[in-house]
Protein backbone atom coordinates (compact mmCIF):
# COMPACT_ATOMS: atom_id res chain seq x y z
CA UNK A 1 0.00 0.00 0.00
CA UNK A 2 0.95 3.29 -0.55
CA UNK A 3 1.34 6.52 1.39
CA UNK A 4 0.77 10.03 -0.14
CA UNK A 5 -0.17 12.09 3.08
CA UNK A 6 3.07 12.34 5.05
CA UNK A 7 3.53 14.62 6.78
CA UNK A 8 0.12 14.22 8.39
CA UNK A 9 -2.04 16.79 9.72
CA UNK A 10 -3.19 14.88 13.13
CA UNK A 11 -7.09 16.46 13.02
CA UNK A 12 -10.43 15.08 14.07
CA UNK A 13 -10.86 10.98 14.38
CA UNK A 14 -6.98 10.79 13.39
CA UNK A 15 -6.15 12.63 16.58
CA UNK A 16 -7.94 10.03 19.10
CA UNK A 17 -6.19 6.90 17.07
CA UNK A 18 -2.79 8.17 16.68
CA UNK A 19 -2.51 9.94 20.57
CA UNK A 20 -4.85 7.72 21.48
CA UNK A 21 -2.67 4.29 21.14
CA UNK A 22 0.28 5.97 22.27
CA UNK A 23 -1.37 7.12 25.54
CA UNK A 24 -2.76 3.61 25.64
CA UNK A 25 0.89 2.01 25.89
CA UNK A 26 1.88 4.65 28.32
CA UNK A 27 -0.66 3.14 31.11
CA UNK A 28 -3.29 5.65 30.79
CA UNK A 29 -6.32 3.86 29.35
CA UNK A 30 -8.75 4.16 26.99
CA UNK A 31 -9.03 8.63 27.27
CA UNK A 32 -9.86 11.24 25.49
CA UNK A 33 -6.93 11.77 23.63
CA UNK A 34 -7.68 15.87 23.20
CA UNK A 35 -9.08 16.73 26.96
CA UNK A 36 -5.92 14.83 28.05
CA UNK A 37 -3.01 16.31 25.70
CA UNK A 38 -4.66 19.66 25.51
CA UNK A 39 -6.53 20.19 28.56
CA UNK A 40 -4.91 17.97 30.95
CA UNK A 41 -7.92 16.24 31.93
CA UNK A 42 -8.39 12.35 31.91
CA UNK A 43 -11.86 11.46 31.04
CA UNK A 44 -13.00 7.72 29.87
CA UNK A 45 -13.89 7.42 26.39
CA UNK A 46 -15.65 5.46 24.03
CA UNK A 47 -15.99 7.59 21.30
CA UNK A 48 -14.68 4.88 19.05
CA UNK A 49 -14.51 0.97 18.72
CA UNK A 50 -10.59 0.01 20.41
CA UNK A 51 -9.51 -1.93 18.22
CA UNK A 52 -7.15 0.10 15.61
CA UNK A 53 -5.86 1.92 18.73
CA UNK A 54 -4.76 -1.45 20.09
CA UNK A 55 -3.44 -2.04 16.93
CA UNK A 56 -1.92 1.17 16.90
CA UNK A 57 -0.64 0.79 20.19
CA UNK A 58 2.27 -2.58 18.88
CA UNK A 59 4.45 -0.18 17.10
CA UNK A 60 4.28 2.18 19.69
CA UNK A 61 5.28 -0.14 22.39
CA UNK A 62 8.00 -1.21 20.09
CA UNK A 63 9.51 2.31 20.46
CA UNK A 64 7.34 3.66 17.41
CA UNK A 65 5.27 6.18 18.28
CA UNK A 66 5.32 8.83 15.35
CA UNK A 67 2.86 9.39 12.83
CA UNK A 68 4.81 7.69 10.17
CA UNK A 69 5.39 4.74 12.00
CA UNK A 70 1.86 4.16 11.99
CA UNK A 71 1.15 5.08 8.75
CA UNK A 72 3.74 2.15 7.99
CA UNK A 73 1.81 -0.11 9.90
CA UNK A 74 -1.61 0.81 8.99
CA UNK A 75 -0.15 0.05 5.48
CA UNK A 76 1.15 -3.36 6.28
CA UNK A 77 -2.37 -3.68 7.55
CA UNK A 78 -3.53 -2.55 4.28
CA UNK A 79 -1.36 -5.34 2.56
CA UNK A 80 -3.01 -8.11 4.62
CA UNK A 81 -6.22 -6.46 2.98
CA UNK A 82 -4.83 -7.28 -0.23
CA UNK A 83 -4.62 -10.54 1.07
CA UNK A 84 -8.02 -11.66 2.47
CA UNK A 85 -9.86 -10.30 -0.73
CA UNK A 86 -7.68 -12.28 -3.10
CA UNK A 87 -8.77 -15.31 -0.83
CA UNK A 88 -12.52 -14.10 -1.10
CA UNK A 89 -12.64 -13.94 -4.20
CA UNK A 90 -10.54 -17.18 -4.52
CA UNK A 91 -13.01 -19.08 -2.77
CA UNK A 92 -16.35 -17.42 -4.77
CA UNK A 93 -14.78 -17.88 -8.35
CA UNK A 94 -11.32 -20.17 -8.37
CA UNK A 95 -7.74 -18.48 -8.69
CA UNK A 96 -7.69 -16.09 -11.59
CA UNK A 97 -10.45 -14.44 -10.21
CA UNK A 98 -8.66 -14.10 -6.46
CA UNK A 99 -5.66 -12.68 -8.14
CA UNK A 100 -7.21 -10.03 -10.29
CA UNK A 101 -8.66 -9.46 -7.06
CA UNK A 102 -5.90 -8.96 -5.21
CA UNK A 103 -5.01 -6.43 -8.08
CA UNK A 104 -7.77 -4.34 -8.38
CA UNK A 105 -7.49 -3.95 -4.26
CA UNK A 106 -3.72 -2.78 -4.26
CA UNK A 107 -4.80 -0.44 -7.06
CA UNK A 108 -7.98 0.82 -5.94
CA UNK A 109 -7.80 4.42 -4.78
CA UNK A 110 -9.89 4.18 -2.10
CA UNK A 111 -8.65 1.40 -0.69
CA UNK A 112 -4.68 2.39 -0.31
CA UNK A 113 -5.27 5.99 0.41
CA UNK A 114 -7.15 5.48 3.55
CA UNK A 115 -3.53 3.57 5.04
CA UNK A 116 -2.00 6.91 4.84
CA UNK A 117 -5.11 8.73 6.86
CA UNK A 118 -5.19 7.63 9.85
CA UNK A 119 -8.59 6.25 10.49
CA UNK A 120 -10.60 3.39 11.20
CA UNK A 121 -11.46 2.57 7.67
CA UNK A 122 -7.83 0.88 6.83
CA UNK A 123 -8.69 -1.56 9.68
CA UNK A 124 -12.38 -1.79 8.60
CA UNK A 125 -11.56 -2.51 5.14
CA UNK A 126 -9.31 -6.03 6.81
CA UNK A 127 -11.96 -6.82 9.21
CA UNK A 128 -14.46 -7.08 6.64
CA UNK A 129 -12.71 -9.05 4.11
CA UNK A 130 -12.13 -11.68 6.91
CA UNK A 131 -16.18 -11.64 8.03
CA UNK A 132 -16.86 -12.34 3.74
CA UNK A 133 -14.14 -14.99 3.76
CA UNK A 134 -15.31 -16.88 7.20
CA UNK A 135 -19.19 -16.48 5.92
CA UNK A 136 -18.25 -18.35 2.48
CA UNK A 137 -16.00 -20.64 4.65
CA UNK A 138 -19.13 -21.83 6.41
CA UNK A 139 -21.31 -21.67 3.30
CA UNK A 140 -18.93 -24.35 1.89
CA UNK A 141 -18.59 -26.16 4.95
CA UNK A 142 -21.70 -25.80 7.95
CA UNK A 143 -19.65 -27.29 10.40
CA UNK A 144 -19.65 -26.12 13.85
CA UNK A 145 -16.03 -25.02 13.71
CA UNK A 146 -16.69 -22.61 10.86
CA UNK A 147 -20.04 -20.95 12.94
CA UNK A 148 -17.52 -19.96 15.47
CA UNK A 149 -15.00 -18.62 13.47
CA UNK A 150 -18.00 -16.69 11.68
CA UNK A 151 -19.56 -15.33 14.38
CA UNK A 152 -15.52 -14.41 16.32
CA UNK A 153 -14.95 -12.92 12.83
CA UNK A 154 -18.13 -10.58 13.45
CA UNK A 155 -17.49 -9.55 16.40
CA UNK A 156 -13.83 -8.71 15.94
CA UNK A 157 -15.54 -6.55 13.41
CA UNK A 158 -17.68 -5.00 15.72
CA UNK A 159 -14.56 -4.13 18.26
CA UNK A 160 -13.67 -1.94 14.91
CA UNK A 161 -16.31 -0.15 14.17
CA UNK A 162 -19.92 -0.28 16.01
CA UNK A 163 -22.14 -0.64 13.20
CA UNK A 164 -20.10 -4.19 12.28
CA UNK A 165 -22.65 -5.64 15.15
CA UNK A 166 -25.26 -5.23 12.21
CA UNK A 167 -23.03 -8.43 10.84
CA UNK A 168 -25.25 -10.72 13.10
CA UNK A 169 -28.61 -10.24 12.22
CA UNK A 170 -27.55 -8.95 8.20
CA UNK A 171 -25.24 -11.97 7.12
CA UNK A 172 -25.15 -14.55 9.77
CA UNK A 173 -28.97 -15.17 10.33
CA UNK A 174 -29.59 -15.24 6.26
CA UNK A 175 -26.88 -17.95 5.76
CA UNK A 176 -27.13 -19.80 9.03
CA UNK A 177 -30.55 -19.43 10.11
CA UNK A 178 -32.59 -19.88 6.31
CA UNK A 179 -30.07 -22.50 5.01
CA UNK A 180 -32.56 -25.20 3.92
CA UNK A 181 -29.70 -27.47 3.76
CA UNK A 182 -29.96 -28.25 7.53
CA UNK A 183 -32.44 -29.38 9.85
CA UNK A 184 -33.87 -26.50 11.45
CA UNK A 185 -32.31 -27.86 14.99
CA UNK A 186 -28.68 -27.83 13.33
CA UNK A 187 -29.60 -24.33 12.43
CA UNK A 188 -30.41 -22.87 15.32
CA UNK A 189 -27.31 -24.53 17.43
CA UNK A 190 -24.90 -23.55 14.89
CA UNK A 191 -26.50 -19.61 15.10
CA UNK A 192 -26.42 -19.95 18.87
CA UNK A 193 -22.94 -20.70 18.21
CA UNK A 194 -21.77 -18.07 15.77
CA UNK A 195 -23.75 -15.49 17.94
CA UNK A 196 -22.12 -16.91 21.34
CA UNK A 197 -18.34 -16.36 19.20
CA UNK A 198 -19.26 -12.97 18.31
CA UNK A 199 -20.46 -12.28 22.02
CA UNK A 200 -17.25 -13.94 24.14
CA UNK A 201 -15.45 -11.34 21.67
CA UNK A 202 -17.19 -8.49 22.58
CA UNK A 203 -17.84 -9.23 26.41
CA UNK A 204 -14.43 -7.55 28.09
CA UNK A 205 -14.64 -4.53 26.20
CA UNK A 206 -18.78 -4.17 27.20
CA UNK A 207 -18.16 -5.45 30.98
CA UNK A 208 -15.23 -2.73 30.91
CA UNK A 209 -17.27 -0.10 29.49
CA UNK A 210 -20.47 -0.80 31.67
CA UNK A 211 -17.94 -0.34 34.89
CA UNK A 212 -16.41 2.78 33.91
CA UNK A 213 -19.11 4.94 33.00
CA UNK A 214 -22.21 6.32 34.46
CA UNK A 215 -24.88 5.51 32.10
CA UNK A 216 -24.65 2.23 29.73
CA UNK A 217 -22.18 2.24 26.89
CA UNK A 218 -21.41 -0.70 25.24
CA UNK A 219 -19.26 -0.88 21.92
CA UNK A 220 -18.88 2.73 20.84
CA UNK A 221 -21.05 6.12 21.10
CA UNK A 222 -22.97 6.42 18.64
CA UNK A 223 -24.33 9.99 19.79
CA UNK A 224 -21.08 11.28 18.40
CA UNK A 225 -21.94 10.89 14.67
CA UNK A 226 -25.61 11.82 15.25
CA UNK A 227 -25.33 15.16 17.07
CA UNK A 228 -23.77 17.08 14.40
CA UNK A 229 -25.98 15.43 11.52
CA UNK A 230 -29.26 17.32 12.55
CA UNK A 231 -29.80 20.61 12.59
CA UNK A 232 -30.54 23.31 10.05
CA UNK A 233 -27.27 23.63 8.95
CA UNK A 234 -27.15 20.10 6.88
CA UNK A 235 -30.80 19.55 6.53
CA UNK A 236 -31.36 22.71 4.68
CA UNK A 237 -28.08 24.40 4.18
CA UNK A 238 -25.61 23.92 1.18
CA UNK A 239 -24.21 20.59 2.20
CA UNK A 240 -27.24 18.62 3.14
CA UNK A 241 -26.44 15.16 4.20
CA UNK A 242 -23.13 16.14 5.32
CA UNK A 243 -22.46 17.33 9.08
CA UNK A 244 -21.72 20.86 11.24
CA UNK A 245 -20.32 21.55 14.01
CA UNK A 246 -22.96 24.28 14.96
CA UNK A 247 -25.35 20.93 15.26
CA UNK A 248 -23.78 20.01 18.60
CA UNK A 249 -26.35 21.20 21.63
CA UNK A 250 -24.58 22.57 24.48
CA UNK A 251 -22.89 20.21 27.32
CA UNK A 252 -24.34 21.80 30.30
CA UNK A 253 -22.32 22.33 33.66
CA UNK A 254 -20.92 20.31 35.27
CA UNK A 255 -20.47 17.97 32.82
CA UNK A 256 -20.37 14.11 33.39
CA UNK A 257 -18.71 12.06 31.92
CA UNK A 258 -18.85 11.11 28.33
CA UNK A 259 -21.93 8.41 29.03
CA UNK A 260 -24.13 11.54 30.61
CA UNK A 261 -23.64 14.00 27.46
CA UNK A 262 -24.76 11.31 25.39
CA UNK A 263 -27.95 11.83 27.02
CA UNK A 264 -27.99 15.56 25.99
CA UNK A 265 -26.68 14.81 22.39
CA UNK A 266 -29.95 12.13 21.95
CA UNK A 267 -32.22 14.34 23.24
CA UNK A 268 -31.27 17.31 21.04
CA UNK A 269 -31.23 15.00 18.15
CA UNK A 270 -34.25 13.33 18.77
CA UNK A 271 -35.76 16.82 19.18
CA UNK A 272 -34.98 18.17 15.97
CA UNK A 273 -35.67 15.11 13.94
CA UNK A 274 -39.56 15.05 15.65
CA UNK A 275 -39.78 19.06 14.84
CA UNK A 276 -38.65 18.25 11.00
CA UNK A 277 -40.01 14.65 10.22
CA UNK A 278 -40.82 16.10 6.97
CA UNK A 279 -38.03 16.88 5.28
CA UNK A 280 -35.96 13.39 7.18
CA UNK A 281 -36.42 11.30 4.46
CA UNK A 282 -34.74 13.77 1.96
CA UNK A 283 -32.03 14.25 4.19
CA UNK A 284 -31.64 10.34 4.51
CA UNK A 285 -31.29 10.25 0.57
CA UNK A 286 -28.71 12.73 0.67
CA UNK A 287 -26.97 11.55 3.42
CA UNK A 288 -26.50 7.79 1.94
CA UNK A 289 -26.03 9.74 -1.76
CA UNK A 290 -22.86 11.21 -0.58
CA UNK A 291 -21.41 8.32 0.52
CA UNK A 292 -22.23 5.94 -2.60
CA UNK A 293 -21.41 8.73 -4.87
CA UNK A 294 -25.06 9.44 -6.13
CA UNK A 295 -25.83 13.09 -4.34
CA UNK A 296 -23.58 15.85 -4.78
CA UNK A 297 -20.62 13.52 -5.84
CA UNK A 298 -18.33 16.51 -6.91
CA UNK A 299 -18.82 18.42 -3.74
CA UNK A 300 -17.95 15.95 -1.71
CA UNK A 301 -14.71 14.96 -2.89
CA UNK A 302 -14.13 18.67 -2.10
CA UNK A 303 -15.21 18.04 1.64
CA UNK A 304 -13.22 15.20 1.76
CA UNK A 305 -10.49 17.13 0.36
CA UNK A 306 -11.06 19.92 2.88
CA UNK A 307 -12.16 18.18 5.77
CA UNK A 308 -10.97 14.91 5.63
CA UNK A 309 -7.53 15.81 4.17
CA UNK A 310 -7.99 13.34 1.60
CA UNK A 311 -5.55 14.06 -2.00
CA UNK A 312 -7.90 16.08 -4.16
CA UNK A 313 -6.88 14.03 -7.16
CA UNK A 314 -6.54 10.71 -5.58
CA UNK A 315 -9.92 11.40 -4.47
CA UNK A 316 -11.26 12.23 -8.54
CA UNK A 317 -9.53 9.06 -9.63
CA UNK A 318 -11.08 6.90 -7.40
CA UNK A 319 -14.65 8.30 -7.44
CA UNK A 320 -14.23 7.20 -11.41
CA UNK A 321 -12.76 4.03 -9.95
CA UNK A 322 -15.76 3.27 -7.86
CA UNK A 323 -18.04 3.86 -10.81
CA UNK A 324 -16.39 1.65 -13.06
CA UNK A 325 -16.49 -0.77 -10.24
CA UNK A 326 -19.63 -0.47 -9.20
CA UNK A 327 -20.92 -1.15 -12.78
CA UNK A 328 -18.74 -4.18 -12.83
CA UNK A 329 -20.63 -5.66 -9.59
CA UNK A 330 -23.36 -6.06 -11.29
CA UNK A 331 -22.12 -8.25 -14.17
CA UNK A 332 -20.24 -10.06 -10.92
CA UNK A 333 -23.39 -10.71 -8.98
CA UNK A 334 -25.53 -11.94 -12.15
CA UNK A 335 -22.50 -14.66 -12.77
CA UNK A 336 -22.59 -15.80 -8.68
CA UNK A 337 -26.23 -16.02 -9.04
CA UNK A 338 -26.58 -17.85 -12.10
CA UNK A 339 -23.79 -20.20 -10.29
CA UNK A 340 -26.22 -20.16 -6.96
CA UNK A 341 -23.31 -18.90 -5.01
CA UNK A 342 -24.90 -17.24 -2.20
CA UNK A 343 -25.22 -12.71 -2.35
CA UNK A 344 -26.44 -12.23 1.04
CA UNK A 345 -23.05 -11.71 2.47
CA UNK A 346 -22.33 -9.01 -0.17
CA UNK A 347 -25.28 -7.49 0.15
CA UNK A 348 -25.15 -6.84 4.08
CA UNK A 349 -21.80 -5.38 4.07
CA UNK A 350 -23.53 -2.63 1.59
CA UNK A 351 -26.48 -2.87 3.52
CA UNK A 352 -24.82 -2.02 6.91
CA UNK A 353 -23.06 1.12 5.56
CA UNK A 354 -26.03 2.54 4.06
CA UNK A 355 -27.87 2.16 7.61
CA UNK A 356 -25.15 3.79 9.44
CA UNK A 357 -24.70 6.99 7.44
CA UNK A 358 -28.35 6.98 7.22
CA UNK A 359 -28.34 7.63 11.25
CA UNK A 360 -25.62 9.69 10.74
CA UNK A 361 -24.16 11.81 7.98
CA UNK A 362 -22.75 11.01 4.71
CA UNK A 363 -19.28 10.94 3.37
CA UNK A 364 -16.54 8.69 1.37
CA UNK A 365 -14.77 6.96 3.99
CA UNK A 366 -17.93 5.69 5.61
CA UNK A 367 -18.06 3.31 2.34
CA UNK A 368 -15.53 1.35 3.93
CA UNK A 369 -17.82 -1.30 5.32
CA UNK A 370 -19.32 -1.89 1.42
CA UNK A 371 -15.71 -0.37 -0.40
CA UNK A 372 -14.70 -4.59 -1.45
CA UNK A 373 -18.12 -5.85 -2.71
CA UNK A 374 -17.56 -4.25 -5.91
CA UNK A 375 -14.02 -4.78 -6.00
CA UNK A 376 -14.95 -8.72 -5.30
CA UNK A 377 -18.12 -8.98 -7.74
CA UNK A 378 -15.70 -6.72 -10.33
CA UNK A 379 -12.98 -9.56 -10.63
CA UNK A 380 -15.50 -12.36 -10.52
CA UNK A 381 -17.35 -10.59 -13.27
CA UNK A 382 -13.64 -10.40 -15.29
CA UNK A 383 -13.31 -14.02 -14.82
CA UNK A 384 -16.45 -15.09 -16.18
CA UNK A 385 -16.18 -12.88 -19.36
CA UNK A 386 -12.52 -14.66 -19.46
CA UNK A 387 -14.31 -18.26 -19.00
CA UNK A 388 -16.77 -17.02 -21.63
CA UNK A 389 -14.28 -16.28 -24.56
CA UNK A 390 -12.52 -20.05 -23.82
CA UNK A 391 -9.88 -18.71 -21.22
CA UNK A 392 -7.74 -20.98 -19.53
CA UNK A 393 -10.04 -22.62 -16.05
CA UNK A 394 -8.37 -21.82 -12.77
CA UNK A 395 -11.58 -23.42 -10.54
CA UNK A 396 -9.63 -24.51 -7.44
CA UNK A 397 -10.96 -23.32 -4.82
CA UNK A 398 -14.45 -21.90 -6.48
CA UNK A 399 -18.10 -22.28 -5.32
CA UNK A 400 -21.02 -23.99 -6.92
CA UNK A 401 -24.52 -24.44 -5.83
CA UNK A 402 -24.79 -26.80 -2.33
CA UNK A 403 -27.50 -29.70 -2.44
CA UNK A 404 -29.85 -29.63 0.15
CA UNK A 405 -28.90 -32.74 1.74
CA UNK A 406 -28.79 -33.78 5.84
CA UNK A 407 -25.18 -34.12 5.08
CA UNK A 408 -24.28 -31.09 2.98
CA UNK A 409 -21.35 -31.81 0.66
CA UNK A 410 -18.31 -29.57 0.18
CA UNK A 411 -19.25 -27.64 -2.87
CA UNK A 412 -15.66 -27.33 -4.48
CA UNK A 413 -15.63 -28.37 -7.83
CA UNK A 414 -14.31 -31.73 -8.72
CA UNK A 415 -12.81 -32.95 -11.59
CA UNK A 416 -15.39 -33.63 -13.21
CA UNK A 417 -17.20 -30.96 -12.34
CA UNK A 418 -14.49 -28.81 -14.02
CA UNK A 419 -14.71 -31.07 -16.70
CA UNK A 420 -18.12 -30.02 -17.45
CA UNK A 421 -18.04 -26.96 -16.96
CA UNK A 422 -15.08 -26.97 -19.97
CA UNK A 423 -17.17 -28.56 -22.29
Amino acid sequence: MLIGNHPIEITGDSYQYHHGANLLVDGKGFVDAFNYRVLGEVRQSALHAPLYMVVLAIPSALGLPSPLAHQLWSSVIGTGTVALVALVARHLAGDRAGLMAAGLTAVYPNAWVLDGMLGVETLTLFTGALVLLMAYRWWADPSLRAAVAFGAACGVAALTRGEALAYLPLIVVPMVVLDRRLEVGRRILLAGAAAAAAGAVLMPWVVFNLTRFNQPVLVSRFDVAMAPANCDDVYYGDAVGYWSSACFPEIPSPRGDESDDALVYRDAVVDYVRDNLDRLPFVVFARVGRTFGFYQPLQQLTLDSFIEGRDLAVARIGLVSYYVLAAGSVAGAIVLRRRGVALSPLVAMVATAALAVAVTYGQTRYRATAELVPVVLSAVALDGWLRSRGGPMTQVGALRRPQATSQPPRPALGAADRSRVNR
